[in-house]
């Protein structure tokens, strides 16, 4: 039996897994060898995120990525799929702000026909009329489903109040239920032709590849393939519409919690003080005992849990307070939240703080890319944002090395509470009238019908 804790040891050693980049047969090419894992993943990374879609289009490179395995080349959608289980491969695929990503969790065995797949899907897929509505209509399904429920319409609001009209960040990545409605198939076809062409795409092989012919798989996906670079595409400037603090109520009747948002937009992934930064942010609302859910779970009894952090994009970003709680504390929760943030915009952190951060955010680094899948991933965003090699050497150091200074100068200048637009998901009736009360801006109530 000891009386007290021990105390954490120095950060091991680490580095991220060495890589390789080649050009093989015209394409861009990542390849990373880890020794002992039985299990390989190739991914095409393409530049065909949401912010490459055209306005009015919004959500159709959702409707693209899913629609790549309902049948491409020689195969119909049941065919894909069968010859997908005879390779024991798992079809990977998905979009966010920035890329299109799919391949396969493949054995390494067969990485070589699962490349061949790949290059059917991405290269001839079939994107059949009937095929392509149904994958549509089961999308505004899905969104209509998704926006029934607290966080995803809050998510929503919060991006349509801090984003000005017309700017892609505006509407949610995957589109809405109206936009999606209204494409069509030669919508979709006409991305697709636009968006993956060879030049506008990376390979990325990663497993124990000994006993893989790297270059055939390659090949299969790259060897032929006309087209060349995609559409250049210049989103327009990120534009917000700061002017102030505001709580917009959704208006949810009878509900018995209510979602809070609260935040403001922010800088994009490459910006300089990426890690002081972010590691405010953990102190802020990213660790079990950071302040935001220290206040509102174990203090207050408010919630099951208080999160902060940034979402950094290629062109901007936003910073985001999140937590669910009961409807009679709607008022006094978001004011503590908003507190926190102000507290740590004007004071900073502390020394112990930093230092509980500094030790939890090298500490995952190892967890955070274990295994092929992990590792895609990574390297994945190197390439969207034009990352270097070491930049995950790199950064892990500088997490170690980030000081007291930096991190309150990153408090100061990236936390704007005064700016806060907040967004509560609740029954307005029961709300509304406690949330003026707060001082924290006018409250605008929307219902369905807005």
């Amino acid at each position: 039996m000891i009386a007290d804790r021990p105390a954490p040891g120095p950060p091991r050693p680490w580095s991220f897994p060495k890589f390789d980049r080649r050009e093989i047969a015209g394409g861009r090419v990542l390849t990373c060898h880890l020794p002992g894992k039985p299990l390989a993943v190739i991914d095409l990374v393409a530049d065909a995120g949401a912010v490459t879609e055209p306005t009015g289009k919004e959500g159709v490179a959702e409707i693209v990525v899913r629609a790549l395995s309902e049948g491409a080349g020689s195969y119909d959608a049941y065919g894909f799929a069968v010859a997908g289980e005879r390779l024991g491969a798992t079809w990977r695929s998905q979009t966010d702000w920035d890329s299109l990503r799919c391949g396969f969790e493949v054995p390494v065995a067969d990485l070589v026909g699962a490349a061949e797949l790949l290059a059917a899907a991405v290269r001839e897929p079939h994107l059949d009329e009937p095929s392509l509505l149904r994958v549509r209509d089961e999308r505004v399904d899905e969104i209509r489903l998704d926006q029934s429920q607290p966080g995803p319409r809050a998510s929503a609001a919060f991006a349509a109040a801090v984003w000005a009209a017309g700017c892609r960040y505006a509407v949610p990545d995957g589109g809405t239920a109206d936009s999606v409605s209204d494409l069509t198939p030669d919508d979709v076809r006409a991305f697709h032709a636009a968006r993956l062409r060879p030049g506008a795409v990376t390979l990325i092989v990663v497993g124990d590849l000994d006993t893989v012919d790297v270059d055939a798989a390659a090949r299969a996906v790259f060897a032929g393939w006309a087209g060349g670079e995609a559409a250049s595409t210049t989103p327009a400037p990120p534009t917000t519409t700061a002017d102030g603090g505001r709580v917009i109520v959704v208006d949810r009747p009878g509900s018995v919690q209510s979602m809070l948002y609260a935040g403001h937009d922010a800088p994009n992934r490459r910006t300089p003080d990426y890690v002081p930064m972010t590691t405010m942010a953990l102190v802020l609302g990213g660790m079990f005992n950071s302040r935001l859910n220290y206040r509102l779970r174990e203090d207050k009894g408010y919630s099951y849990g208080a999160f902060g952090s940034f979402d950094t994009r290629r062109d901007a970003g936003v910073f985001t307070a999140r937590s669910a709680v009961q409807t009679e504390v709607t008022a006094p929760a978001l004011a503590d939240a908003v507190a926190e943030i102000r507290t740590m915009h004007e004071s900073g952190a502390t020394e112990t703080e930093l230092e509980q951060a500094r030790s939890y955010r090298a500490g995952v680094f190892p967890i955070n890319f274990a295994g092929p899948g992990a590792v895609a991933s990574g390297l994945a965003e190197l390439v969207v944002h034009g990352l270097a090699d070491d930049h995950y050497d790199r950064l892990r150091q500088d997490v170690l090395d980030v000081e007291l200074d930096a991190v309150n100068a990153a408090a100061a200048q990236r936390l704007r509470p005064d700016d806060l637009v907040a967004v509560v998901v609740g029954d307005a009736s029961a709300v509304a009238d406690e949330l003026r009360a707060t001082g924290l801006g006018p409250v605008e109530v929307l219902t369905d019908e807005d």
